[in-house]
């Protein structure tokens, strides 16, 4: 299965065809803010796989965290959050190894985004 792309630059193109390039930018680092939180929350989760009330608030993190990054173009991002997603919920014993992947394509993404907007 191919991997998807760090950035869907054609995603971020019909932002800024739609709502603006300042507009595209704004969300672009508004959403840089506030994936911060789901990705303490899904954080969180992976210190103690086994705890349930961990788990859900990992799975409506990454839930939020996976539409938010596909709103964006943050497609491999994304696809991260939709394996964290479905361990949390299955109660899969590979939840930490899904968070770790996602916070490596976290790091990876938001450094991406942020050369995209020094543009």
């Amino acid at each position: 299965m191919t991997q998807p792309p760090l950035i869907d630059r054609a995603v971020i193109n019909d932002l800024a065809k739609y709502i603006g390039a300042e507009t595209t930018r704004s969300v672009l680092t508004l959403f840089i803010v506030e994936s911060g939180a789901y990705l303490a929350a899904i954080a969180e989760a992976g210190t103690q796989p086994s705890d349930p009330g961990r788990r859900d608030r990992a799975r409506r993190a990454a839930h939020s965290l996976k539409s938010c990054a596909g709103q964006i173009g943050a497609a491999a991002l994304s696809a991260a959050a939709v394996a964290v997603e479905s361990s949390a919920t299955d109660g899969a014993p590979d939840l930490a190894q899904a968070v770790a992947s996602l916070h490596q394509c976290a790091e990876d993404t938001m450094q991406a985004l942020r050369e995209f907007l020094a543009e």
